[in-house]
């Protein structure tokens, strides 16, 4: 399977850390980086966006023409929840606190 988070893991944390400050300010439930996946791929521009919100999103640049849908959801949930337990605990996840969890 192709690792699809590894190449652009840095552009990931930096547009992460930037949408999780935001919602940590003035953020309500739907805005929350929890619902966050993977929205499209158009000319190498990857696009993370809101399930609940279709105006919260960010776009990563990436040589990748093709994702598989599926094992990228798959990878970016681990990402993202791993990001959200390491780095903003207070964010729940799922219903989850993740502050409540054990590393």
């Amino acid at each position: 399977m192709t690792n699809y988070i590894t190449p652009i893991k840095n552009q990931l944390d930096e547009k992460m850390h930037e949408v999780c400050s935001m919602f940590m300010l003035i953020g309500n439930k739907r805005e929350t980086p929890r619902y966050y996946n993977i929205d499209s791929l158009d000319d190498g521009l990857l696009r993370i966006g809101s399930t609940q919100n279709s105006s919260l999103y960010f776009e990563i640049k990436t040589e990748l023409n093709f994702i598989n849908f599926d094992n990228f959801w798959q990878q970016f949930k681990e990402y993202r929840t791993k990001f959200l337990f390491e780095n903003y605990p207070s964010i729940e996840q799922c219903g989850i606190n993740l502050s409540n969890l054990k590393k």
